[in-house]
């Protein structure tokens, strides 16, 4: 039997200003082989789970298939030209603003 469940540990990161609940991290004890519940929740353990939500739905996040990994890095690469595009918009209104002439 483990030492601490997902309501304690949810209830412990909270105490650390982390938004989480006892369903995500239930999701985490799960998947996260790492995860000891044999030793009481410590700060160790929120690191883990910060790093697990930090990557959780991303192309880099642990044991996906690579057909996840492309469409999710395709997904990335697409929203990354878009905020491009929004900024160099916004480097040619300022320029404007200040007079600058494109050369």
């Amino acid at each position: 039997m483990s030492s601490y469940t997902a309501k304690e540990a949810a209830t412990f990161f909270q105490s650390y200003c982390v938004s989480c609940d006892e369903g995500e991290v239930q999701e985490w004890m799960n998947k996260d082989r790492r995860t000891n519940t044999d030793n009481p929740v410590c700060e160790d353990d929120l690191y883990q789970f910060n790093e697990w939500c930090r990557w959780r739905g991303t192309a880099y996040e642990e044991g996906i298939d690579e057909p996840t990994k492309t469409e999710r890095l395709l997904e990335e690469i697409s929203e990354l030209k878009r905020e491009r595009s929004l900024l160099r918009k916004e480097i040619e209104a300022l320029k404007e603003q200040l007079g600058i002439m494109p050369f």
